[in-house]
């Protein structure tokens, strides 16, 4: 979730993982696992060479794996923030996870040389935007993450002229 915070000397974004989801995605986790117990624990197995016992196996491996898929999405969800602060002439990006060390980066703004949106295209589905915001140096620091566009190129312009850059084309 995207959050924007602005005013005449000082523009955050925040791209933020609500801990609500963070918990709906450990108590997703836990549905996966009926099936490793309905199949592998509940039933009393009298020999674990034949058919029924590999099938029964393999399911449980799959189950396991998407149980494992959403305990990373809760507790691997990237979090970001850029602070643009015109009084001290300095930007703070800030991103991290529960399991991720926090990194900062800081710099001067006019270290700032474009602000852009670059699209994720996925194998299936909508592609999903982010703000790029680039420094004369070629630091590269990548901001949040939607599926609208505009909602995107919105804030990556108002970004731009808040660093009195020239819009996105």
């Amino acid at each position: 979730m995207l959050n924007v915070v602005e005013s005449p000397d000082l523009l955050e974004i925040q791209f933020a993982f609500p801990i609500g989801k963070r918990v709906l995605f450990l108590v997703l986790s836990l549905f996966p696992l009926i099936a490793p117990y309905q199949l592998i624990f509940r039933v009393n197995w009298q020999n674990y060479f034949n058919v029924f016992f590999i099938f029964a196996f393999v399911i449980s491996l799959g189950a396991i794996g998407v149980s494992a898929f959403f305990v990373w999405a809760a507790i691997a969800g990237m979090e970001s923030r850029l602070r643009l602060d015109l009084m001290q002439g300095k930007y703070l990006f800030t991103t991290g996870a529960p399991i991720i060390k926090w990194q900062t980066n800081q710099g001067d703004i006019k270290d700032i040389s474009k602000i852009q949106v670059e699209q994720h295209d996925w194998s299936d589905g909508a592609p999903t935007y982010s703000i790029l915001t680039i420094t004369n140096d070629g630091q590269q620091f990548k901001m949040g993450s939607s599926w609208s566009l505009d909602e995107i190129n919105d804030i990556a312009n108002r970004v731009s002229a808040f660093l009195g850059l020239p819009p996105l084309s």
